[in-house]
């Protein structure tokens, strides 16, 4: 998978955009997934966290746009989810492809060869497995949408 514009920053839960940091886990909630089959593209949707902590210059909104999706698996949360913690990402990076029931873990912040499958794992032990061409971010001012 070829990220387009931005990456994910060494330790578990920071993307680079633009030049600016932004911390998925404490300074964005989770709020929704579209998956569109025909299109082959899944969106990931976040909203600026409305904690004190949040600059109000950070984008309100990001969704993680997924195109040519060959590969989505979803695993629920746990039974003794953590408060929030469907909202609160745990960690983010690429595992390897032959891996793809271990949804558990992240290997690497950038894809190489054989570990190309986008992996998101939030506290209450929901995760995401995608395998996709690309993915990008696009950027918000209001609710986490993205354009069809």
């Amino acid at each position: 998978m070829q990220l387009q514009g931005f990456s994910i920053i060494q330790g578990y839960t920071k993307i680079l955009l633009e030049g600016q940091e932004l911390d998925l886990h404490n300074d964005y909630e989770f709020t929704h997934i579209d998956y569109c089959i025909a299109a082959r593209r899944l969106q990931l949707h976040w909203a600026r966290s409305a904690g004190d902590w949040v600059r109000p210059s950070m984008p309100a909104a990001l969704t993680l746009v997924c195109a040519g999706v060959h590969m989505l698996k979803i695993r629920e949360s746990g039974e003794e989810e953590h408060v929030n913690g469907e909202k609160c990402l745990s960690s983010i990076g690429f595992m390897w492809n032959a891996m793809r029931d271990d949804m558990d873990g992240v290997a690497s912040h950038e894809a190489s060869e054989g570990c190309t499958d986008l992996s998101l794992i939030f506290m209450s032990d929901l995760s995401i497995k995608i395998a996709a061409v690309e993915a990008r971010i696009i950027v918000g001012t209001g609710p986490a949408m993205a354009a069809e």
